[in-house]
């Protein structure tokens, strides 16, 4: 209403003018009186008219505004989805002209899998043209973890920044009495001492939002800083060990690869824990390039596995170097900024823990069981070393690869996949335990369904459902080909999709029960052999994946 006040106070003024000059002409004043009233149930008409474009504008804008906020889950499915789609458009009208075309499918299908950074193929990578292959760059940077957390806490700024604006705009006194009244509202007729008792808490409720909001701005801009540093550092440190490395340039070059290209992309890929790279053998290639792998290994894990302990650490180093106050006490009360990246120091201590554990636990298991197999054949002691911790760092959860992982041992895929399934934030309860001590905790009832409704949509329980509808719908390839399409290779694919992984036991000619002379080797993963209704699963699973930390109500997990 109040765009259109102006408007209205013309048109409210507007009876008199008009008979103001047609006095003179009309001398029948019935005929102006007349006219007078037309005017004036005009204008009423336009009033009610316009009030209620103007409720129903509040209501069309305001209330899908409110959904989003409070279901976080809605958000950020509406953002990967669209997203996703204008990645896909993208894909398909920078298509290469002298390059296979891929069908559509699998470039939605490649556009999902790098905005939920799951690495997951269908297509080979040296397919794409150069100009592609920087969309796939940016849809990396959108998906990225540390990437959406920055969004997140900038869009939260600017909502409370929006908010105190319109405060401001209010009547001090209007504010007073609306605080009076929300802290009791039965107690109308209060004395002034009581008024301004609660003047003063309002001052405070105030004072303290400033505070947090100021507390949420500071952390929005380290994060930032820990985007653009991680990247740009990334970029720079693959870049100049190519240009001093002749062997790795001429591979490149070999590959008709542009190095700064190549660089950008395995520097995002990698701080984003995506997977993927510009070649079809992904990391292979550069297996005996140790100081190529030693490089990429810190970007991994700074991007995922070890970003809390880190960005704890960057608000440390922060506060001692700039002495603010607002940093230590980010850094000394991190649970109060509602940031679940930030932790107090124990649980950071245990994530650093965890993570070297696990690494640990894979490499004694990778040097044990494949020291003497076929992925590491041709490699000394140390280049085989360097294989092992590269690919350890991996499975939680970027997916590059350096061997061929289906050569290796059963014991060590097991492993893979147990890790592939666990959060990299290494929580050690399952889901249905935590979920159940949340519910306790919150003082829900246990008998109206909740926990029932969480057990019967958990995650265990959508992954296997997934599993067997993609053994249905692989069904027919099962059969033909049980060597390349069997039940453990399919759980897999699921697991590492779930995951955001993208490792895959691969399609072979050489395992095909009845040998074909038309089938072709292929780099991508077996799901690139798959249906289509398959993909469409594997997509699912992906943004499952994606989603996974939070719960059915739509809220984030701490």
């Amino acid at each position: 209403m109040f765009r259109f006040s102006s408007v209205l106070v013309v048109m409210k003024h507007f009876p008199s003018n008009v008979a103001m000059k047609m006095k003179p002409m009309l001398p029948n004043s019935e005929v102006v009186r007349t006219i007078k009233e037309k005017v004036e149930h005009f204008y009423v008409f336009l009033s009610l008219m316009l009030a209620s474009i103007s409720k129903c504008a509040n209501y069309l804008f305001r209330r899908p505004y409110m959904v989003l906020q409070r279901y976080p889950l809605l958000a950020h499915l509406i953002y990967f989805m669209s997203i996703s789609f204008t990645g896909f458009l993208a894909l398909k009208n920078l298509t290469p002209q002298h390059k296979p075309t891929p069908r559509s499918l699998d470039l939605i299908f490649t556009s999902v899998s790098t905005l939920t950074v799951s690495s997951m193929a269908t297509v080979e990578m040296e397919d794409f043209s150069d100009q592609q292959l920087w969309v796939l760059i940016l849809l990396m940077l959108l998906g990225g973890e540390v990437f959406t957390l920055m969004l997140g806490l900038h869009l939260k700024n600017a909502r409370a920044n929006t908010y105190g604006i319109l405060q401001k705009r209010l009547p001090s006194t209007c504010r007073d009495i609306e605080f009076v009244d929300s802290v009791n509202r039965s107690c109308r007729n209060n004395t002034e001492d009581v008024n301004q008792e609660a003047t003063s808490s309002h001052k405070q409720v105030q004072e303290s939002k400033s505070m947090n909001q100021n507390y949420c701005n500071i952390l929005a801009h380290v994060v930032a800083g820990y985007f653009v540093a991680g990247i740009i550092c990334s970029s720079l440190v693959i870049t100049i060990y190519i240009w001093t490395d002749s062997d790795s340039k001429y591979k490149l070059k070999s590959k008709n690869i542009k190095i700064w290209t190549f660089s950008i992309f395995t520097a995002v890929s990698s701080f984003v824990n995506c997977g993927f790279t510009p070649l079809n053998d992904n990391m292979a290639i550069f297996r005996k390039n140790s100081g190529l792998l030693l490089l990429v290994v810190p970007q991994i894990l700074a991007g995922n596995t070890l970003f809390p302990p880190l960005l704890r650490l960057s608000i440390w180093a922060l506060g001692k170097i700039s002495r603010r106050e607002e940093y230590t006490y980010i850094h000394q009360h991190p649970v109060e900024t509602g940031c679940s990246h930030i932790q107090q120091q124990k649980n950071a201590s245990n994530l650093v823990l965890t993570a070297l554990g696990t690494i640990l636990l894979q490499v004694m298991f990778l040097c044990y069981f494949g020291w003497d197999s076929k992925p590491l054949e041709g490699l000394n002691w140390l280049q085989k070393l360097v294989c092992t911790l590269f690919q350890s760092v991996n499975t939680r959860h970027a997916g590059e690869a350096v061997i061929d992982i289906s050569n290796l041992s059963p014991a060590i895929l097991v492993l893979f996949v147990l890790f592939m399934y666990l959060p990299s934030d290494g929580s050690p309860l399952p889901d249905s335990v935590a979920d159940y001590q949340t519910l306790t905790e919150k003082g829900e009832d246990k008998n109206s369904g909740a926990l029932w409704k969480k057990f019967i949509i958990s995650k265990p329980i959508c992954l296997a459902t997934f599993i067997i509808l993609a053994c249905i719908t692989e069904r027919k390839s099962m059969s033909l080909d049980p060597l390349n399409f069997n039940i453990f290779s399919i759980l897999f694919e699921v697991v590492s999709a779930y995951g955001n992984v993208g490792y895959s036991l691969g399609y072979s000619c050489e395992r095909m029960l009845k040998p074909d002379a038309t089938c072709k080797a292929v780099s991508y993963g077996l799901v690139g052999k798959w249906t289509d209704e398959g993909k469409v699963i594997i997509i699912l699973v992906m943004f499952l994946g994606r989603f996974k930390r939070f719960s059915l109500k739509g809220r984030r997990h701490p």
